[in-house]
């Protein structure tokens, strides 16, 4: 890829070639935000740059330190909000660009980036820096998450049914229960501090906090010293205040309780999404939870469930049924390059049960059959974000015709009408939400809605009217607009929010999702039954918590307008931006021998992250002398090339005679060690599995000087070891209750000698495996893992394999030649506990192993045990996650003393 720079006052925009309109409007943009952005927080930001990404189809963005920068991925969601996607991304991201500089402002020090990173992320909750700026993206738009019911919907229901969940509970998420992310705690938990407590005050609290890193908890410390009382009582003071007003809400709705046709076994949050008619007796469904992978469902009058396939990650669930044929749309990654993603269209046939992957290397989303299912609408963005209907022909893919888009507003959910005549969809840009209707016969687009920023989505037709799912009232419902009358009806009317409406031919009844506590259910109404209700403008519910913010800033939308200036945009050359020096960070480690070690590190990343350069020196203990350290990588081409320089000490032993009595003698001396590695990572999806493949090739040398009482042969150098690894997997995608995935396996192979080599002589082989299995009951898991390894020359005593159990308690009889570890894990119960502010637990899980060694010689250690861990969080950080617990350890050896007790300490961030 070539790239290419705009300069503007405050920003660099980074941005590929070919994406320069799109690059000129983010940089007005940004310009423009700059002086609102930092306003309640009295912060300008320093210059930063900003890198478009439009190789990702994931919509996300995101600012670092180390090295400061921010990524903006450009590829709108099929799910956003009435608003330009570039418009929000700026907003957000530049909130905490601020929040970053206000924090880091006063030590402003060169090559502390990554300490400036670590004080950010400690001070500050994760929940508080995205509620604050989703306050921010709300109160300087027209749009916003704080201003979308749906985005309520989870603490909405949990709250009105008097769940009584804790802080940590909301903020580290639940495997039984539906749990929003963090963002959505941080919205309302901002919002309630900023409303009470005031812009001047709560910029004193941030100010406070940050100032006082030093100390344990410091944002609750702060929170305390200004408001009088803590992180927690400040979420049971926003759940208390947030009850008020949806109860208020509740009440003025005067809402309807529907049954569901689904059948729920369980509280485990389930979602059905989609529901749509095959025939008189069944509909289909995306089934997906806690405890269930994405799943096509057919589901039948009496509520029975009928598994039909899995199917792969979506951005946003999406799929079309006619003629017994499914269409959805599915992510995949190139297999080498993780930032370049695609959304490929998939079939899947209910009579012939044939999968099909439609399209490949394409970005289409959302697509709906025709009647006679020859003709796919979908909706394309391309790499410079332009936005069009295309028509893929059912059977090829191949493209048939591209729709004009001459405004380029973006396109959301098509769907045909009953003869394949025309086209309605859902369209954004920066005045807002509509809909439009495309008529094949005069090849024209025709708006049906006056522009406004509500959540409209997924139209489709009934005879003349169009069936939609809005906000009009305050909550999401089903509407109906007739399009000749132009008059908008509500359809629903539900407690917690109806979306995806569609219409049922066969029964003549309504289908659409009803959300309660515990998931989108399925409801239904009989269309003669319904009593529509004429949309009115002033009759939204809504409780906006948002309102006072708005006063506060600019008193409306900030993005109604901006400048259209032009900017010069100039070639990036990669090659002059490579080394850019950022960090230099302390460390402390203990190695696999115990040496403790402690050291700095100077790093250097480029922005665009393929070149990335590390300087070390540490000091180890346990020789009383200084390491020294560099390596380089670089992946910018389909090989990683990386460099590895070390200097150390080293101390050793060797027998010598001394007074005619046999000794070990000790000796020292320096080593340099240079490695040059090759290496080609893949990973890819294909239908509900992972891949990963892995290929390596390392080369080495090994000179030795400053020999002090060394013996006489000791080699000086070693020349030219080579290393080389193949690593595969493929897993199946699993749930969130999954201990493992349900199907797995995983083999590498690794071979090491020294063909180079005069003096040495030795190779070593091994082969490790893992292999997944379902257990006896959902979520458990059985894993065998068998390993071998053959060992020759100098490499005779090495053990380069798992070992059995146990086996650091007895002394080895044999050279380890091969290994049998068997596992057996499932989760025991799932309590959501609060221990205070000391750590949150999720879940139990327990698990039996049994291990051999040497499987063919029946005198080897054997090993055999039980464990018992939990997954939790501890002291109430987001990261890392950790898997505490403990093994008890039984040896077959009679003549060791058993049972062991092992502390289990996992991590994961």
């Amino acid at each position: 890829m070539k790239w290419k720079q705009i300069n503007s006052e405050n920003f660099q925009v980074i941005f590929p070639t070919g994406f320069e309109i799109e690059a000129e409007r983010t940089a007005n943009v940004l310009e423009h935000l700059y002086g609102y952005v930092g306003k309640s927080l009295n912060t300008k930001p320093r210059k930063i740059s900003i890198i478009l990404q439009n190789q990702p189809i994931e919509s996300n963005g995101f600012v670092t330190l180390a090295p400061r920068h921010s990524e903006f991925y450009t590829t709108p969601p099929q799910d956003n909000e009435p608003n330009d996607w570039i418009n929000s991304l700026a907003v957000h991201e530049l909130r905490h660009v601020v929040q970053m500089d206000k924090t880091t402002s006063g030590i402003n020090i060169p090559l502390i980036e990554e300490i400036q990173f670590a004080v950010f992320g400690g001070v500050f909750p994760i929940w508080f820096i995205e509620g604050d700026a989703v306050i921010n993206e709300t109160a300087l738009s027209n749009s916003g998450r704080g201003r979308l019911s749906d985005w309520e919907k989870e603490i909405r229901a949990n709250t009105l049914a008097n769940a009584k969940y804790s802080y940590s509970k909301y903020y580290f998420g639940s495997l039984k229960d539906n749990i929003p992310d963090y963002y959505r705690l941080g919205y309302f938990m901002t919002a309630k501090m900023r409303r009470d407590l005031g812009d001047s005050t709560y910029n004193q609290l941030f100010n406070r906090a940050k100032n006082k890193f030093y100390i344990p908890w410091p944002f609750s410390n702060s929170l305390k010293h200004y408001s009088g009382y803590s992180t927690n009582q400040l979420f049971h003071k926003t759940i208390e205040d947030l009850k008020q007003r949806w109860l208020q809400q509740q009440k003025a709705l005067n809402t309807v309780t529907y049954s569901p046709i689904n059948k729920q076994t369980n509280s485990i949050t389930t979602n059905y999404f989609l529901p749509k008619a095959l025939n008189k007796d069944e509909m289909i469904c995306i089934k997906s939870g806690l405890g269930d992978l994405s799943s096509f469902y057919k589901i039948r009058k009496d509520g029975t469930e009928i598994k039909v396939f899995n199917i792969g990650p979506q951005l946003t669930p999406h799929f079309d049924v006619k003629n017994d044929l499914i269409v959805w749309d599915e992510i995949r990654f190139d297999p080498r390059f993780q930032y370049r993603t695609y959304s490929v269209i998939c079939t899947y046939n209910l009579k012939t049960k044939k999968f099909k992957q439609l399209t490949k290397e394409s970005r289409y989303f959302s697509p709906n059959l025709s009647p006679d299912g020859k003709s796919i609408a979908v909706v394309k963005v391309s790499n410079s974000n332009s936005f069009n209907l295309v028509l893929l022909d059912s059977s090829t893919g191949n493209e048939v015709k591209m729709l004009p888009n001459a405004e380029n507003s973006f396109i959301q959910t098509p769907s045909f009408n009953e003869e394949g005549t025309k086209l309605v969809y859902a369209i954004s840009n920066n005045q807002g939400r509509n809909i439009a209707l495309f008529d094949f016969n005069t090849e024209k687009e025709t708006l049906l809605l006056k522009w406004d920023f509500k959540q409209s989505l997924r139209p489709s037709f009934y005879g003349n009217q169009i069936i939609y799912n809005s906000t009009y009232n305050g909550m999401d419902n089903i509407y109906a607009l007739n399009t000749e009358t132009g008059k908008i009806f509500q359809l629903t009317n539900s407690d917690q929010g109806a979306f995806n409406g569609a219409i049922d031919r066969f029964n003549e009844q309504l289908l659409f999702n009803d959300f309660s506590q515990h998931g989108q259910n399925i409801a239904s109404i009989q269309i003669n039954s319904i009593k529509e209700i004429e949309v009115r403008n002033d009759t939204s519910t809504f409780i906006k918590f948002y309102q006072p913010f708005v006063n506060r800033e600019q008193g409306k939308s900030v993005l109604d307008s901006f400048p259209t200036l032009s900017y010069t945009a100039k070639p990036f050359k990669e090659g002059t931006h490579l080394i850019n020096f950022h960090s230099i960070s302390p460390y402390a480690t203990i190695p696999e021998d115990d040496r403790y070690m402690a050291g700095i590190t100077l790093k250097s990343n480029n922005l665009l992250n393929t070149m990335a350069i590390s300087l070390d020196y540490a000091f180890d203990n346990a020789v009383k002398s200084g390491r020294y350290s560099a390596s380089i990588a670089y992946k910018k081409f389909y090989p990683i090339f990386s460099f590895d320089y070390k200097n150390s000490k080293k101390t050793a032993v060797f027998d010598t005679v001394i007074n005619n009595q046999p000794q070990l003698q000790e000796f020292s001396f320096r080593q340099n060690e240079f490695d040059f590695t090759v290496s080609v990572p893949l990973s890819f999806y294909k239908n509900n599995y992972n891949y990963n493949i892995s290929v390596s090739s390392e080369i080495s040398y090994i000179s030795r000087y400053n020999v002090e009482n060394g013996p006489k042969n000791l080699l000086k150098h070693i020349d030219f070891p080579i290393d080389n690894t193949l690593y595969f997997s493929r897993t199946s995608r699993r749930a969130a209750r999954d201990i493992n995935p349900k199907w797995g396996q995983q083999i590498s192979f690794r071979y090491s000698s020294l063909p180079f080599d005069n003096q040495l002589d030795g190779s070593i082989f091994t082969m490790e495996s893992v292999f997944l299995f379902p257990g006896l009951f959902k979520h458990h898991s059985m894993v065998a893992s068998f390993n071998y390894q053959n060992n020759t020359g100098i490499f005779k005593n090495a053990i380069e394999i798992p070992e059995a159990s146990g086996s650091a308690y007895t002394s080895r009889t044999s050279l380890l030649e091969n290994s049998l570890l068997l596992r057996y894990r499932f989760p025991l119960f799932y309590p959501d506990w609060e221990l205070g502010r000391f750590a949150y637990i999720k879940r139990f899980k327990g698990g039996f192993f049994a291990d051999y060694e040497n499987i063919a010689n029946n005198g080897d250690l054997k090993s055999y045990g039980l464990e018992l861990r939990a997954d939790c969080n501890l002291f109430r950080f987001y990261l890392p996650n950790y898997d505490i617990g403990t093994r008890m350890i039984f040896l077959t050896d009679k003549t060791v003393k058993s049972p062991f007790f092992e502390l289990v300490f996992n991590f994961t961030l």
